[in-house]
């Protein structure tokens, strides 16, 4: 959606009475869908080992873990998103990632980081049962972050800071409604399917537009993506999102859910298949979807 297009479908609007929302990727339902996608791609060798890490849990039961446990353990609250700002095209880990409160550690607090590590994790087989069983569930969820767009958006804190009146509402669900929690929520209830159909429409949109062939690359790729989108689609504290922009935007979602889906997946396929886990990459060029 080019920022003309987004200038004349959002409006602004005077909104008052702001209470701010936790600031998660996709809400439960989103990072569901992004694993349940994810269980339709994994081969049989994952799917045991899988089992064997999580037990009667499938990783779609476990998609929101890592947002619960940000209640026990404040300080992974970081680790969720990164603070690309909307001036600028592209990630940096020294300027979007900042570092560890642990002086000796090489790995920062972003999302990007933290799928890097938690991917190391999984595959050291001298770990704990429970600390691989832990890093499987935080890639899961991370994985499903990193394609939530307004989490690689430094500005107005990922869009919490901008209300916005959605189809003509301030209110989404229990808080008021935000560009971020618009994202995270409410576009995908608009849609208006269950669990069961918004699956099987994600699994079609992938075989309609091949979209398996964007299922690689690296989660620096992916926040370059995800940031793009951002960019495109943000919308000023007080705006409207009107029809014109969820039109538009929710195929964006779409994408986003059923990519994060593929690649996930693939992750835990490596991983799990017992190839070696990529290194650290540079910044690179990022494959969009074209929904």
């Amino acid at each position: 959606m080019k920022k003309s297009m987004i200038r004349s479908a959002v409006t602004l609007a005077l909104v008052y009475g702001i209470a701010t929302p936790p600031t998660w990727g996709w809400g439960r339902e989103g990072h569901r869908l992004t694993a349940l996608v994810a269980e339709n791609y994994l081969t049989p060798e994952t799917r045991a080992a899988v089992q064997e890490l999580l037990g009667k849990q499938s990783i779609a039961d476990v998609a929101s873990w890592a947002d619960d446990n940000r209640a026990q353990h404040p300080e992974t609250g970081k680790w969720h998103f990164a603070d690309t700002p909307l001036a600028d095209d592209t990630y940096s880990r020294d300027r979007d990632c900042p570092k560890s409160a642990d002086a000796t550690s090489p790995w920062r607090d972003c999302v990007v980081d933290r799928i890097l590590y938690f991917e190391m994790r999984l595959a050291d087989k001298t770990l704990s049962h429970d600390q691989r069983a832990e890093a499987l569930k935080y890639i899961i969820h991370f994985v499903g972050d990193i394609h939530q767009p307004f989490h690689v958006l430094g500005d107005a804190r990922g869009g919490n800071d901008n209300a916005v009146t959605f189809m003509g509402s301030t209110q989404c669900g229990n808080y008021k409604c935000n560009l971020h929690g618009t994202w995270d929520d409410a576009m995908i209830d608009h849609h208006d399917l269950n669990e069961k159909q918004y699956t099987a429409f994600l699994l079609n949109d992938i075989q309609q537009h091949d979209w398996q062939k964007l299922a690689g690359g690296n989660p620096v790729q992916w926040a370059n993506a995800s940031h793009k989108y951002a960019m495109n689609a943000y919308a000023p504290n007080g705006a409207l999102i009107t029809k014109e922009y969820y039109t538009e935007e929710i195929k964006v979602i779409d994408s986003q859910l059923a990519l994060g889906g593929l690649r996930l997946a693939r992750v835990l396929n490596t991983i799990l298949g017992g190839q070696p886990v990529p290194p650290m990459p540079d910044a690179a060029p990022a494959p969009i979807a074209k929904p």
